[in-house]
C-alpha cells in the first residue's frame, strides 16, 4: 500500500453531524426502557439496564469522536466505517430491552461488531499516512488493541448463557472505561479541543432534544396549562445554563487532550437522560409522588453540579470565582430543600424549581457581565484581570475606577 500524508480535516464535518443523529434514536430508546412501572416507580434492575445501555451507547460515540479528534480526515475508508456503525448501531440499539435474555445475543454481537469496526479503521490508519510520529503509532496501536480486546469480550458475553453473559457484559463496559483512563500516552499530543468541544455541545443538545419530546407528556394529559409551561421553562433554564457557558466562558482553543471534558460531558448527558425520565414521571399517576419529586430534585443537583466541573476548560479571565461557587452550591441546596418542603404539592414544587433554575442562570449572567467589563476595561487600560482585581474595581464602586486609574499612572511612571 502506497502511503500519504494526513491531513487533518478542519472543524466537524456534516458527515459527523449526520453520525451524531443515530443517537437520537439510541437514546430515545433507552430512554423508553423507563416507561416500566412496578410497584409506583422504576425497579433497580430495569434502571440498570438503563443505564448500562446508554453507557454503551455513550462510549461508542466517545471511541469514535476521539478517532475523528485525532486523525479524522474525510477520506472513504473513514466514511464507510461511519456508515457501517450507524447501520450496527440500530440493531444495537432494538436490543436494548428489558427482557435482556432475549435480546443479549443480539445487543453483544452487535457491539462486538462496532468496536472492530472502530479497531479497522485505527489500522487502516495506521497502515495508510506516511508523516505519522512515533507517539501517533503508539497511540493507534494501543487503540486498535484495546478495541480489539473489547471485542472479544463482548464477543464472550453473547456465547454464554444468561446469567454469566449479563456480568460480561458489564465487564465488558467496564474494561472500555477502564482503558481510556490507562492511555497517558495521548496527553503527550494535545488533541482539537475546539472539535471536541462541538461534538459534545451537540450530543448534548441531542439529549435536550429527548428531554424536549417528553414535555409533550404533560400536553397530552394536561389537567392544568401551568405544567406544560413550568416544566418548558424549567428545561429551557437548564438548557441556557449549559449553552451560554459554552458559547461565552469556555476556551474553544484550550491545548489540551479533552479526554477529561469528554468524560464529563458523558456523564452530563447520563444525569440529562435521567432528568428526562424524571420529567416524564411527573404527570404519570402510576408513579409516587414522592419517588418522582425526590428523583427530580437529585437529577437537577447533578446536572448543577456536573456542569460546573466544565468550568475548569473556560477562558481564564472566566475561570470560577468564589461568587460562582457560593452560588452555585446555593442553588443545589435550595434544590434540595423545595424537593423536601413541596412534595405535598407538584405545581408548587414544579414552580420552586423552576425558580432556582432560572435565579442560578440569572446570578451566573449577572457574574459574566460584571467580569465582562471587568475584562474591556482592563484590555483599554493594559491591566490583567488579576491587576484589576487587585486595584478594587467593582462597576457600582467609582472608588475602584479611581483605584484603576491611579494604579496605570503609577505604572506609567515607573
Amino acid at each position: 500500500m502506497r502511503k500519504r500524508p494526513l491531513r487533518l480535516a478542519k472543524g466537524v464535518s456534516n458527515l459527523e453531524l449526520f453520525y451524531d443523529l443515530i443517537f437520537v434514536y439510541g437514546i430515545s430508546v433507552v430512554t423508553s426502557l423507563c416507561h416500566h412501572i412496578e410497584g409506583g416507580f422504576l425497579d433497580l434492575g430495569t434502571w440498570l439496564i438503563f443505564l448500562f445501555s446508554f453507557l454503551v451507547i455513550l462510549q461508542i460515540w466517545f471511541s469514535t469522536t476521539l478517532l475523528m479528534n485525532r486523525y479524522g480526515d474525510r477520506s472513504v475508508p473513514e466514511c464507510v466505517g461511519l456508515f457501517v456503525n450507524m447501520f450496527l448501531l440500530y440493531f444495537l440499539a432494538n436490543g436494548v430491552r428489558t427482557d435482556w435474555h432475549e435480546t443479549s445475543l443480539m445487543f453483544n454481537l452487535t457491539w462486538a461488531g462496532v468496536l472492530v469496526n472502530l479497531a479497522v479503521q485505527w489500522l487502516i490508519k495506521l497502515r495508510t499516512y506516511s508523516n505519522l510520529d512515533d507517539t501517533d503509532r503508539r497511540i493507534m496501536r494501543r487503540s486498535a488493541v484495546l478495541l480489539a480486546i473489547q471485542a472479544s469480550l463482548a464477543l464472550v458475553a453473547a456465547l454464554l448463557p444468561y446469567g454469566p453473559s449479563e456480568v460480561m457484559s458489564w465487564v465488558t463496559l467496564l474494561f472500555g472505561m477502564v482503558s481510556w483512563r490507562q492511555t497517558s500516552y495521548y496527553r503527550k499530543k494535545p488533541g482539537r479541543f475546539d472539535h471536541v468541544a462541538e461534538r459534545c455541545s451537540l450530543l448534548t443538545i441531542i439529549a435536550f432534544g429527548e428531554m424536549i419530546v417528553g414535555i409533550s407528556a404533560y400536553v397530552q394529559n394536561m389537567s392544568s396549562v401551568w405544567y406544560p409551561i413550568g416544566v418548558f421553562t424549567l428545561v429551557v433554564g437548564l438548557f441556557l445554563i449549559y449553552i451560554f457557558e459554552h458559547d461565552h466562558m469556555l476556551d474553544h482553543h484550550a491545548k489540551t487532550d479533552g479526554l477529561t471534558y469528554m468524560f464529563i460531558s458523558s456523564w452530563l448527558i447520563v444525569v440529562i437522560g435521567n432528568l428526562t425520565v424524571a420529567i416524564e414521571y411527573m404527570p404519570v399517576e402510576a408513579v409516587d409522588f414522592m419517588s418522582k419529586s425526590a428523583y427530580l430534585s437529585a437529577c437537577l443537583v447533578l446536572y448543577l453540579l456536573t456542569s460546573f466541573l466544565l468550568g475548569r476548560y473556560n477562558k481564564p479571565e472566566y475561570r470560577y470565582s468564589a461568587r460562582y461557587i457560593v452560588g452555585r452550591i446555593a442553588v443545589c441546596v435550595l434544590i434540595v430543600v423545595v424537593g423536601l418542603a413541596t412534595s405535598f404539592d407538584p405545581v408548587i414544587g414544579l414552580g420552586c424549581h423552576v425558580l432556582a433554575v432560572w435565579a442560578a442562570f440569572g446570578y451566573e449572567w449577572v457574574l459574566w457581565r460584571r467580569r465582562s467589563h471587568l475584562v474591556a476595561v482592563g484590555r483599554s487600560l493594559g491591566l490583567s484581570i488579576e491587576e484589576m482585581e487587585d486595584a478594587g474595581y467593582s462597576l457600582a464602586s467609582m472608588e475602584g475606577q479611581q483605584n484603576i486609574m491611579r494604579k496605570a499612572s503609577e505604572q506609567e511612571r515607573e
